[in-house]
């Protein structure tokens, strides 16, 4: 009786340690839920801040996106400028022409402009000969490091430009071209190829320097095709940001330059050395025939871009693209500007002999003019492209959206 009473004196005891255990687990249990959950929320939240912190980098990882202050990065434009240049004589000790250094100087400008999004060198004459020893070969290889060498120089001797700690020369894209110069009929395939990202294409001579007010390129029409008569080179009248690049590359070297070049905006409605357009608005459109005239012999010949009365001739040609409701050189607008203080030179294929009587060439037995048909419109005895009217100058005018 003793004993059992003992038993159930235990028994009573124990009941309430084992409730006390199952609370404990059953705590446990639940803490341990509540920590992995817990855990699994801050996992979520950490993936999706990382997707968050990708994403910001993706949309600022353009190099120049700083220089950029758009309300809608996806409504922008890139701007693409497209030129040819031709490859240096790398087997030759001879000083090189002035000339080149004004077009480096040129194209380090344009590399500098915050509102070019591309560089875009199409390099003629590259050395692919495998005769030829290396250290005289000349490609985009040696173009780069030209520009790099030049861009060094530049940077050493101006404190005034920001290059918001990205390399400019990133923004350059050169091409092998082994064909030599182009005609004029291929040189607006090479602004229509892949290589060229933009959706609004600048072509231009490689001379011609761009200042701030190449902007507004951003906003043309996709139905407008402009065309810039240069505005020269005149001390007083070129930006000084613009300028810079000139004095420090091109000046440093040839102290006998001369001070200016005339204005063709102001007193040549017929002649421009830059085309804007939009990429999409041309592509597939073009047709080489209308890039050719029949020559002295009445074969049909591709022209130029030296040749006289050439952008005349291609103005004709691109205008027949059906996308294409206007053109104006709209030269007071957007400006342009010569690097070409040195004397002339054309780096050519040489000049066609074309028929008598075009292009206003009097008793010459021939003419030096590529042959009609021109673009543009009447002006008296030549055709030319517009200046836009005052109205449409203002924002959202006849030209820019």
């Amino acid at each position: 009786m003793t004993m059992m009473l003992h038993h159930r004196s235990n028994s009573s005891q124990t009941h309430p340690r084992r409730k006390a255990i199952l609370s404990l687990c059953s705590i446990g249990f639940f803490l341990g839920v509540i920590i992995l959950f817990s855990h699994q929320l801050e996992n979520n939240l950490d993936h999706q801040l990382l997707d968050t912190r990708n994403n910001a980098l993706r949309s600022s990882s353009s190099p120049w996106s700083s220089t950029h202050n758009f309300d809608d990065a996806d409504d922008v434009k890139k701007v693409s400028y497209v030129t040819s240049f031709w490859a240096k004589e790398r087997h030759t000790t001879i000083h090189p022409h002035p000339h080149r250094r004004e077009i480096e100087a040129a194209l380090l400008a344009n590399i500098y402009n915050p509102h070019i999004d591309q560089v875009v060198v199409f390099l003629d004459g590259v050395t692919t000969d495998d005769n030829v020893e290396e250290e005289f070969k000349s490609s985009c290889v040696h173009f780069h490091q030209d520009m790099a060498e030049i861009n060094r120089q530049f940077l050493h001797t101006s404190s005034s430009t920001n290059t918001h700690g990205v390399d400019p020369m990133s923004k350059v894209t050169c091409v092998n071209v082994i064909t030599g110069q182009p005609t004029y009929h291929q040189m607006f395939l090479n602004a229509l190829s892949n290589v060229v990202t933009g959706d609004i294409v600048i072509v231009a001579n490689a001379d011609m320097a761009f200042d701030d007010s190449i902007s507004k390129a951003r906003k043309l029409k996709e139905d407008v095709l402009l065309v810039l008569g240069t505005r020269g080179f005149s001390q007083d009248a070129i930006p000084v940001s613009t300028r810079q690049f000139y004095d420090i590359i091109a000046r440093a070297e040839n102290q006998q330059l001369k001070d200016s070049v005339l204005d063709q905006c102001k007193v040549n409605p017929r002649t421009w050395d830059t085309w804007i357009f939009h990429k999409e608005a041309i592509q597939g459109q073009l047709q080489e025939k209308h890039f050719q005239r029949p020559n002295n012999n009445n074969e049909m010949t591709s022209f130029y871009m030296n040749e006289n009365g050439a952008e005349n001739a291609a103005l004709w040609a691109v205008e027949q693209c059906p996308s294409l409701a206007t053109t104006y050189n709209a030269c007071d607008e957007v400006l342009s500007w010569s690097f070409h203080l040195s004397a002339k030179t054309h780096h050519s294929q040489g000049q066609t002999i074309w028929p008598k009587g075009d292009g206003g060439v009097g008793q010459n037995p021939n003419s030096v003019f590529v042959p009609e048909p021109w673009g543009g419109s009447e002006r008296k005895k030549w055709k030319s492209p517009p200046y836009p009217p005052k109205w449409c100058k203002r924002e959202n005018g006849c030209f820019f959206g």
